[in-house]
């Protein structure tokens, strides 16, 4: 038998071990992205308010966490094992996330760059984004009016939003690079994760958890708490805190991971 040549085990054993070739997963999450593209806007409307309300357990679960630990420094470190629970039901519901498509929709424009594309992506982010907002927005009203969570988690979920609320537009703005940047990063390594995709998402979102990174739509649901309690304003609400982490988000998704993304496949293409 030649040396170079492979049982049908040996080969299945090669291709489950190598690592996906950096076009590969570009045209994976390109070709998800164009699919996203062309789904009615009924539908992304459902499923982005489904996101927000889901993802507004990364709040709420870290305030069960926040309620039950001591206050020692180590506290925070296990309080943000509660981010990434949003973001489990976000991802491995297929729910749309603005944030993710910070990068999943870009690829198909950078690919294409045509205005039909173009006016895609404004009209998928414009949903999306409206949805995921409405869907904190109901999360919060239901936590604080009709008391769906109780009174101590209830005030463990609004010290926690102070901690965003003590932040300046600036800030929030760098912060939410860091947190688009991360958020695009996941979104490009999992379709290598191979089985892994659940500590994957835990250790994304966990960092940004930890480093208290603003994520728009964690932050809406933050808030939007702070706003039922009269701590801020509907005007504070949204051009103090979430059009910064927006900015933030789109710029370290969209501006940094993405076009570099795409800059390293491009000429393979």
């Amino acid at each position: 038998m030649p040396r170079n040549s492979r049982t049908k085990t040996e080969q299945q054993e090669v291709d489950e071990s190598s690592r996906l070739r950096a076009t590969t997963v570009y045209e994976t999450i390109r070709q998800e992205g164009s699919a996203e593209l062309e789904r009615p806007l009924n539908s992304l409307w459902w499923s982005g308010i489904a996101a927000g309300i889901a993802l507004s357990t990364s709040l709420y679960t870290q305030a069960f966490l926040f309620q039950h630990l001591p206050d020692a420094g180590w506290r925070v470190l296990i309080v943000a094992f509660g981010y990434p629970v949003g973001f489990l039901i976000v991802i491995f519901g297929r729910l749309q996330l603005f944030t993710e498509n910070t990068i999943t929709v870009i690829l198909p424009l950078l690919a294409e760059r045509t205005w039909r594309n173009l006016y895609c992506v404004g009209r998928l982010w414009g949903v999306v984004f409206a949805a995921n907002l409405v869907g904190t927005l109901v999360s919060a009203a239901l936590a604080y009016y009709l008391h769906l969570v109780g009174v101590e988690q209830l005030a463990a979920a609004l010290e926690i939003s102070r901690h965003l609320a003590e932040k300046g537009p600036f800030e929030i703005i760098m912060l939410g690079v860091l947190a688009g940047f991360l958020v695009a990063a996941l979104v490009w390594t999992l379709p290598d994760a191979k089985g892994n995709e659940f500590w994957l998402i835990v250790a994304f979102t966990w960092v940004i958890g930890i480093g208290e990174f603003t994520h728009v739509i964690v932050g809406a649901a933050e808030v939007f708490l702070l706003l039922c309690e009269g701590e801020l304003s509907a005007v504070q609400s949204v051009f103090a805190y979430i059009l910064p982490a927006f900015v933030g988000n789109v710029l370290g998704g969209t501006g940094l991971f993405a076009l570099i993304a795409y800059a390293q496949v491009s000429e393979e293409l």
